[in-house]
């Protein structure tokens, strides 16, 4: 099968960025001719690597730059003649729209961020996947024909991008909390923070330990500091896979405020981490709904703070929540989503005629 991902970019720390060359690298190992059509990237070697044909499509910012990636698109796919595309982002939707309806050529486009406004765009496709059963009811909920929105759960466990860490010199405290994620107002870190603080006399033997990056950096390291954690909380950067990271700490913490399916809560239970997570999104069918993890409220760092005592606080409870997590956490592996998604794609190739 000929198969094209298509992304406004391909830049390092984004799930979207991330699931999409997770897929072109497996299908492009399983045999499949698989371009990974986007401006920037950070993983052009390892995706050449696989075998996967990097085409670069300038980012559309204006009309001007627009019509050159519309062009530039044209051009890939006019040469490949794929038998599907696959849009990841917004934009990368409205781009292949008008191409796979003159080609023929069936569009699937993924919602990866449904809290985004300008997710509505990715009615364009054929299909719509969504990454999670919740995901799947809120946008028929929001009118997404209830037959053309397909679930299809994000995997991770097998990623190809977990050679990338191997060199990465982070040093994690232990034993540790971890939370990964990007650092903005979404993600809520400064609930798990708070919550570490009010814990902080009881276990001052534990770490918090932040990976990610992003515009709230320097926020929450002030928070840390106003907090008297500047001892227990270390903020380590960015990494370019969290499995190494994660396979070094003992309590993985997220207190998300919205996500889909996060691709973080399934590395962390395929590394084998105790798991304390917010109960929204796709979250809960992540953790069996609680089965592999225990859930909480948003916006209570005390009840956060709870969950993370009964674990820090119980040797048996937290060998007990990590064998939980490991247990059944192949499932959300790289092969299992890419299969999926290649059934998908068969069955559009049968139904959507090409010329």
């Amino acid at each position: 099968m000929k198969i094209v991902h298509l992304l406004k970019h391909g830049v390092q720390g984004n799930g979207h960025v991330h699931v999409a060359v997770d897929l072109a690298c497996t299908q492009a190992r399983a045999g499949h001719s698989v371009v990974f059509a986007a401006g920037e990237s950070d993983y052009t070697d390892l995706l050449t690597s696989h075998g996967v044909e990097v085409a670069e499509i300038p980012p559309a910012t204006d009309v001007r730059s627009g019509v050159r990636s519309a062009l530039a698109l044209g051009r890939v796919l006019r040469r490949f003649r794929p038998d599907v595309v696959h849009a990841h982002m917004m934009s990368s939707a409205v781009l292949a729209y008008p191409w796979t309806r003159l080609l023929r050529v069936p569009l699937v486009t993924t919602v990866h961020n449904s809290f985004d406004r300008h997710s509505v765009l990715m009615r364009l496709g054929d299909r719509v996947v969504a990454v999670s059963g919740a995901e799947r009811a809120l946008l028929v909920s929001r009118g997404y024909p209830g037959h053309k929105v397909v679930t299809i759960l994000n995997g991770v466990i097998g990623s190809p991008r977990d050679v990338l860490a191997e060199d990465d010199d982070v040093v994690v405290r232990r034993p540790s909390v971890m939370t990964v994620s990007g650092l903005h107002p979404r993600k809520a870190v400064e609930d798990v923070i708070s919550a570490f603080a009010i814990l902080r006399e009881r276990f001052p033997q534990w770490h918090l330990n932040v990976v990610g990056w992003g515009p709230d950096k320097e926020r929450l390291k002030a928070l840390a500091a106003d907090l008297g954690l500047d001892d227990q909380v270390h903020f380590l950067g960015s990494t370019k896979s969290s499995r190494k990271v994660l396979l070094q700490s003992d309590i993985f913490a997220t207190a998300t405020l919205a996500d889909p399916c996060p691709l973080t809560v399934m590395e962390a239970r395929g590394a084998g981490c105790a798991i304390v997570a917010t109960k929204v999104g796709g979250i809960p069918e992540t953790l069996e709904q609680g089965r592999a993890g225990l859930l909480v409220p948003t916006h209570d760092p005390e009840a956060f703070a709870q969950a993370l005592a009964s674990i820090m606080g119980d040797v048996g409870e937290l060998e007990r929540l990590r064998a939980s997590a490991l247990d059944g956490a192949q499932y959300f592996s790289v092969e299992r989503m890419s299969s999926e998604h290649l059934d998908l794609y068969a069955f559009l190739r049968r139904t959507v005629a090409k010329p």
